[in-house]
């Protein structure tokens, strides 16, 4: 159906964050070329196949209805922040490079830049059009988006007035254009859940 799955390369969604499939991570050149460091291999079946020579880690999860994606979202993300920390750069893969990692690629973006899933749809889809996570990826993403920007505006009503501006203010200027210009309405927040508040420096933050 999808004609460019084995095509071109994995898209650099940020500096240190790349999306691809099954094919590019069994590419070790093209791993080489990129700088990748990591691989985040979101499958049960995509073998490692240069175990010696990368960092690996297997998130197994098949790509139907049932799956619970949503369970395995902070434990990648930490990961995904680990090379980061690292230097580093991840190859976030699956069989296509459609459904799960594009799937774990926007809850990353939704977590630690505060958009919403709309907002971090469009930004992936500009960089890989032919991203499509399966329906329930698309319902535990929308639930996901509750619980993050809802703590999002626990921790900005906590804190004193200003405070997040001028902290945003001081920070570093990203490394990469995440910019965002999309009209987005604001949706309901559900109860914040325990995820951790982590200020970002994006042009853009969800209101409260």
């Amino acid at each position: 159906m999808h004609t460019d799955l084995g095509t071109g390369g994995p898209v650099e969604i940020l500096p240190f964050l790349y999306l691809g499939s099954a094919y590019h991570a069994a590419r070790r050149d093209m791993l080489d070329t990129l700088g990748i460091t990591a691989l985040l291999n979101v499958s049960s079946d995509c073998p490692n196949h240069f175990e010696g020579h990368y960092q690996y880690k297997c998130i197994p999860v098949e790509d139907n209805h049932k799956a619970d994606i949503s369970s395995w979202f902070m434990e990648a993300i930490e990961y995904i922040d680990l090379v980061k920390d690292c230097h580093g750069r991840v190859l976030v893969h699956c069989q296509a490079g459609i459904s799960r990692s594009a799937t774990i690629c926007l809850a990353y973006l939704m977590m630690k830049k505060r958009v919403k899933l709309e907002e971090a749809f469009e930004f992936v889809k500009q960089r890989r059009s032919i991203i499509s996570p399966n329906f329930s990826f698309m319902g535990q993403l929308l639930q996901f988006e509750s619980q993050v920007l809802a703590t999002s505006c626990a921790a900005e009503a906590a804190s004193p007035s200003g405070t997040l501006r001028e902290r945003g203010k001081a920070s570093s200027t990203p490394t990469s254009q995440f910019v965002f210009s999309f009209p987005v309405s604001v949706g309901m927040h559900t109860t914040p859940s325990s995820i951790p508040y982590l200020h970002s420096p994006i042009t853009t933050s969800p209101s409260c």
